[in-house]
């Protein structure tokens, strides 16, 4: 398959990741290796957190931490 024609699938935390790093015109915003990685690491965050029994708001807070570490904002 062309790069160009490849498909990606983002989940919330991805889409939050690219449109952030795009207003930001960070260098990683086409980087989807990048931000499918920090998406599953921060959906793995969320799960675990709700399995250890934290509330939505504070999994929630915990997984964007964890996609948004390192970045400037």
């Amino acid at each position: 398959m062309e790069e160009k024609n490849k498909k990606i699938e983002l989940s919330y935390y991805g889409l939050f990741l690219k449109h952030l790093l795009y207003d930001m015109e960070d260098a990683r915003k086409d980087d989807n290796d990048f931000i499918n990685g920090r998406s599953d690491d921060a959906a793995t965050e969320f799960e675990a957190a709700r399995r250890q029994g934290f509330d939505v708001f504070s999994a929630q807070e915990m997984a964007m931490k964890v996609l948004l570490e390192g970045i400037q904002q």
